[in-house]
């Protein structure tokens, strides 16, 4: 993360945030909203860090390698929940994504699963572990269930099947039975190496917000 005072030379900044020219340079840091002062040329130029607009936006380019048009406030509200509510965090991606329409700040399925893959990309929380939760799901409703109540589910499912239903006939025989088809996702769990990485992000995650109710 760049600080606010400091100077860093062409290479050190080029390191940081992905090899160019000077005016490559320059682009970059004007698109991630950091104010900056250059002295010198080429190579030897120097770029004092003279304000960061932005401090989230930063960062999760940064760190966790979000493109620049990344809609950096869907993200911000997504972090927030998943890293601060213990149960949201748990639940299926569809139950996150009525959660947030009703919240007022949507975010769609698609998104949610992909804002946080970056997390896992960095190894910031494990998606593999044998952790689950289950759930039956159908259209935007969702019930969360209990693990003996998903095999239930499935075994019917399999022995439908062998006296006679087609796939869609058990399907429907489920949904008619549970309020939706059985499914189970793995629940996302932090790495304790990254925690000092995960607190810095909440913090600016809390600062983004300050400064949205201040404006």
């Amino acid at each position: 993360m760049l600080t606010i005072g400091t100077t860093y030379s062409k290479p050190e900044l080029a390191a940081m945030i992905g090899n160019g020219s000077v005016e490559s340079i320059k682009r970059k840091l004007t698109r991630y909203n950091v104010v900056f002062r250059i002295t010198g040329r080429g190579e030897k130029a120097n770029f004092e860090i003279l304000d960061i607009q932005n401090p989230f936006k930063l960062f999760c380019i940064l760190e966790l390698k979000c493109g620049a048009n990344t809609d950096f406030q869907k993200l911000r509200n997504l972090y927030f929940y998943f890293f601060n509510d213990e149960e949201f965090c748990a639940m299926p991606d569809e139950v996150k994504e009525q959660r947030m329409m009703e919240k007022g700040v949507p975010v769609s399925r698609q998104t949610i699963a992909n804002y946080i893959q970056k997390l896992v990309n960095q190894e910031w929380v494990y998606k593999d572990s044998n952790n689950y939760i289950y759930y039956f799901a159908y259209k935007n409703t969702q019930r969360i269930a209990t693990r003996a109540e998903y095999s239930k589910a499935w075994k019917e499912y399999w022995k439908n099947k062998e006296q006679g239903m087609d796939s869609m006939e058990a399907i429907i025989y489920m949904r008619a039975t549970y309020g939706g088809v059985a499914r189970k996702q793995a629940v996302p769990e932090p790495n304790a190496i990254y925690l000092n990485k995960i607190a810095e992000l909440n913090n600016y995650i809390q600062l983004s917000f300050e400064n949205e109710i201040g404006d």
